[in-house]
């Protein structure tokens, strides 16, 4: 019982000393907001209600309800809570590289215990936003009379060993491209060593290049031999059983200009299911990873 309460008080502790680190970034924000305002003249030098440290706070908490009960509910209900109005015009003053930086001072604010960082594994998912059909970017209609709805995509980095995002790049759905944006956040990449982890659909040379390039190693899951994947003009691999095998490939658009690129494609046989997973790694050849 004495463990448990420790453990319990501990995980208290630490949350409130992560909820204090985010709101004390916020505040340092806010003694130089004029760098992410879209008109540093003028926006925020009224505050009232709305200080740019009293937006951020507000839009961390939304919970997706409607707007009006949002404000009710952060200002305790307050008759003199301000109007959607007013917050919709302040919200329209703070550029997005505000959250960007945010989310860049928080994460780095917290010193990593794990023995080794730099798994790094990437991954996409949509995250649904308010009702807009003039959006084209994200509008998406199933049924011509249907309502509609509309959609971010989130790419992201997670590091598994320190547990923590170390980079994101938000686009809207109907231009979304995860492979450019994990090129981008590779490129921007800033620790010493990584390995990149990531599933189907982000096989990709470029993808490849892009790490190498840096130095770093990647482990990709890739799609079968009969598919449409890269493996599939790979004529040298093996139509049956595991294997492991060096590829060397040239990537060129003209004769002149081309780049080498040396993978290792294995393959993982898992017995209840017979399925063949293919993986492309340039872990070097006597890694046993």
């Amino acid at each position: 019982e004495k463990y448990l309460n420790c453990k319990e008080n501990y995980t208290m502790n630490y949350s409130t000393k992560v909820k204090q680190k985010l709101l004390s970034i916020i505040t340092k924000m806010d003694s130089y907001h004029w760098l992410f305002t879209k008109h540093p003249k003028t926006d925020f030098s009224r505050k009232k209600k709305w200080s740019f440290e009293e937006v951020m706070k507000f839009m961390l908490t939304m919970e997706g309800k409607a707007l009006r009960d949002e404000l009710l509910e952060y200002f305790e209900f307050d008759n003199t809570a301000p109007s959607n109005s007013s917050f919709n015009q302040r919200r329209a003053q703070i550029l997005p590289e505000a959250f960007e930086f945010l989310f860049q001072e928080f994460t780095k604010s917290f010193t990593d215990n794990a023995t080794y960082n730099g798994l790094i594994a990437c991954d996409g998912s949509d995250l649904c936003i308010a009702h807009n059909p003039q959006d084209e970017t994200t509008y998406f209609q199933t049924l011509p009379d249907s309502k509609g709805y509309n959609l971010l995509h989130l790419n992201a980095f997670y590091d598994l060993c320190s547990r923590k995002y170390t980079d994101a790049i938000i686009q809207p759905s109907r231009l979304a491209n995860e492979r450019r944006a994990m090129c981008e956040m590779i490129d921007r990449y800033n620790d010493t060593s990584a390995i990149f982890i990531a599933d189907r659909g982000y096989e990709n040379y470029n993808i490849f290049a892009h790490v190498e390039h840096k130095g770093m190693y990647y482990l990709i899951r890739v799609k079968d031999i009969t598919s449409n994947g890269i493996t599939s003009k790979l004529t040298m691999l093996p139509e049956s059983g595991d294997f492991d095998e060096w590829v060397n490939v040239t990537l060129t658009k003209k004769q002149t200009l081309f780049s080498r690129i040396e993978i290792c494609l294995r393959t993982n046989t898992f017995s209840f299911k017979e399925t063949r997973i293919y993986y492309a790694r340039n872990i070097v050849k006597n890694d046993s990873v």
